[in-house]
């Protein structure tokens, strides 16, 4: 009998074909995505974002031979503009690409709302730990807590390890109780103990081959 999880892959393995059926989409290997504009979170200079579309970050996590680290976000997030400097600090002590998936960007809505809504499932099939958004009295989508849960939701910040299409590690938002949009900064003790999270996260990248059990080496 088929899980959840299995159904997920075939699911996203369907859309995919689909999809190219009609239209011819390059299946890049990581360094063959274009860099980030980051000036949005006020990073200049050298940094290791590189953007991948909601399309292309399925295509990854489907990838048996990708190992590597997902960055879910948007620089109007206040959340986000907290965290992405960090990330970017993590990124550069310990030499990891970031491949950026901006949830405000794709080239055809329906399409990416589509591609969304896959990823965030297949993150809860993975991690069953997602947000959700339901459905108000009038039937719209709302991210308010009622009796109709419809979907799962990708909040952001999200960081998430992904090798050999497992979740190895993630994290979500910044810290507990941090109320961004009116104290977006953080504290000297907020900073140190997000970057240990992010360098901890970041350094499992490459550790192990890909085709090790998750069990073996995390």
């Amino acid at each position: 009998m088929i899980n959840k999880k299995e159904m997920v892959f075939i699911l996203i393995g369907a859309v995919f074909m689909i999809l190219t059926a009609c239209e011819r989409h390059e299946h890049a290997s990581p360094h063959n995505f274009p860099v980030s504009d980051m000036s949005a979170y006020e990073i200049e200079g050298e940094h290791r974002f590189y953007d991948v579309t909601m399309y292309e970050a399925l295509q990854l996590i489907e990838d048996p031979s990708f190992d590597g680290m997902l960055y879910f976000g948007f620089p109007t997030c206040p959340w986000c503009q907290a965290a992405v400097p960090v990330i970017h600090e993590a990124s550069q002590e310990v030499g990891v690409d970031i491949f950026y998936v901006s949830r405000r960007h794709d080239l055809r809505a329906d399409e990416w709302l589509e591609w969304d809504e896959l990823m965030a499932w297949w993150l809860y099939e993975q991690t069953e730990d997602m947000r959700w958004i339901y459905l108000d009295e009038t039937g719209s989508e709302t991210t308010e807590v009622t009796n109709e849960p419809l979907r799962p939701n990708i909040f952001v910040p999200h960081v998430v390890h992904v090798r050999n299409q497992t979740v190895i590690d993630q994290h979500r938002g910044t810290f507990e109780g941090h109320d961004a949009p009116n104290d977006p900064g953080l504290t000297e003790e907020a900073h140190e103990t997000l970057l240990r999270i992010y360098r901890n996260m970041f350094s499992h990248v490459g550790l192990c081959p890909v085709t090790t059990e998750v069990s073996e080496c995390a």
